[in-house]
């Protein structure tokens, strides 16, 4: 359960974090071989990547999603979580919180992103009453396994410089790849990400995300995209972390749009409170 635990915090922020394009598409991809020269003008990657990282323009949202996990052996599990997410002009502001199972229902992370800015994320532990300050490289513990605060947020693409793109071809589709390179002293896990767009819609289609070694780390699949209140919005994903030998199903359950979230939720207060509560109700259950 940790290793799904870690990975489906992160794939419930990507899944918020990757939208845009126009209609509902499905499907997965394979390697990408070569580029396919063609006369055509290129995508706009800038505005492609605004779009990802603002969720299509949206003001705020709240989400829930469904996260089933497959190991190696066989082994099935599933997780469920909630992100709340605040955009302005200077940035945005999220509130993760673990909604089943129970036992990890005191888990939540407060993170505060800034243009220009390093990404300043914090959790908290009722009963040390300790609130801990997290760069976005730093690794978080969930049962034994390590996710990192990075991963967690949905990769944080504004933290990234990026070329102007390249038309590739996969499977006999026409993509558009864009390669990402961290900014310095960000502090960023990866420090290379490669997001590849469906060229006919734009909508995206695939991460690739690679460690300090450049060695491809996960893939990520974009299996369906829906419009949802007028926003494209991506519905269902796969993950495959090849690193800890695990393909992952996420699915959203449900997802509101612009429904005027106060701004008590991203304070310091208002996690300690949560966890707190979090906390004394699952001690109590204990008891019981």
């Amino acid at each position: 359960m940790a290793r799904y635990l870690s990975l489906a915090l992160f794939a419930l922020a990507l899944l918020f974090q990757a939208c845009g394009g126009s209609g509902s598409q499905t499907g997965g991809l394979a390697n990408t071989p070569a580029a396919t020269p063609t006369a055509a003008p290129l995508p706009d990657a800038s505005a492609l990547l605004k779009r990802l990282s603002t969720q299509d323009g949206c003001k705020e949202f709240t989400a829930e999603m469904v996260m089933q996990a497959v190991s190696s052996d066989g082994k099935r599990d599933q997780v469920e979580f909630r992100i709340q997410r605040k955009y302005s002009a200077d940035g945005a502001k999220t509130f993760l919180t673990v909604l089943a199972p129970k036992e990890d229902a005191d888990k939540a992370l407060l993170a505060v992103e800034q243009i220009d800015q390093p990404t300043q994320a914090f959790s908290y532990l009722a009963g040390l009453k300790k609130l801990t300050r997290l760069n976005s490289d730093r690794q978080l513990g969930f049962r034994g396994a390590k996710v990192t605060v990075q991963e967690m947020l949905g990769m944080e693409l504004g933290q990234y410089t990026h070329d102007a793109g390249a038309r590739v071809e996969v499977n006999g589709a026409s993509l558009f790849k864009v390669e990402l390179k961290a900014q310095p002293e960000r502090r960023l896990a990866f420090p290379r990400i490669n997001v590849f767009f469906r060229e006919a819609d734009q909508t995206p289609v695939k991460f690739e995300l690679y460690d300090e070694r450049n060695e491809l780390q996960k893939v990520v699949l974009i299996d369906e995209v829906k419009t949802i209140q007028n926003r494209m919005t991506i519905t269902r994903l796969s993950i495959e972390d090849l690193q800890q030998n695990l393909k992952l199903k996420a699915e959203t359950r449900k997802v509101q749009y612009d429904h005027n979230l106060s701004d008590k939720l991203f304070s310091e207060d208002y996690l300690k409170a949560y966890v707190s509560d979090a906390s004394r109700k699952l001690d109590q259950a204990g008891k019981e």
